[in-house]
């Protein structure tokens, strides 16, 4: 059976990808651009995810990704027998909307956190803070000047996760039932 990847050219997207093809999994990955996708050979690329999710076994979640049709994705994905679904949600979901300005990206945490969980299906929540990545732009000229990295708040902290670890975690959840109807907070720290 296929796993479906939503946001397969994203930040997340592609490395899950690379995981999945790496385990030896049959990957549907979903691209608005698929002449253009750049990805494993081995990873067959389409448009659309209502096109990608006939006949697959689970999908990944990507609320930007999927934008207003999400909620018919997870429907779609019910009808078709899918057995497993895993959101790509954050660690804020559960704060009021004020508190989570990704939300003015597109993305629908909390909304995606909900469908899966409603679903009936098998079900993850991946929950991830901040981003290496937005990160970069922010702290390269300071760490290129020094090795302190300041701030305007000098008692926050931050946890940015590198987004293959993200990956790596979506990868295990789509391919173990061991995260099955949890929702994992994922953080750069060590535990």
């Amino acid at each position: 059976m296929a796993i479906v990847v939503t946001g397969a050219t994203g930040n997340v997207g592609r490395p899950l990808v690379e995981e999945l093809v790496a385990a030896g999994a049959e990957v549907r990955a979903v691209s608005r651009h698929p002449e253009s996708a750049g990805l494993p050979a081995e990873a067959k690329v389409v448009d659309t995810a209502a096109a990608a999710i006939p006949g697959a076994s689970a999908v990944f979640i990507n609320s930007r990704a999927l934008g207003d049709e999400m909620a018919s994705a997870v429907r779609q994905a019910q009808r078709e027998g899918v057995t497993r679904l895993v959101a790509l949600s954050a660690i804020n979901a559960d704060d009021d909307f004020s508190r989570q300005p990704s939300r003015y990206r597109g993305d629908r945490n909390k909304e995606a956190d909900h469908l899966v969980a409603e679903s009936g299906l098998e079900w993850v929540s991946l929950r991830p803070s901040v981003f290496a990545t937005n990160f970069a732009g922010m702290w390269a000229p300071q760490i290129r000047a020094g090795d302190v990295v300041n701030g305007p708040y000098a008692a926050a902290s931050s946890a940015p996760i590198v987004e293959r670890d993200i990956a790596a975690v979506a990868a295990h959840a789509l391919l173990s039932d061991e995260l099955v109807k949890q929702r994992i907070p994922l953080t750069g720290r060590n535990r």
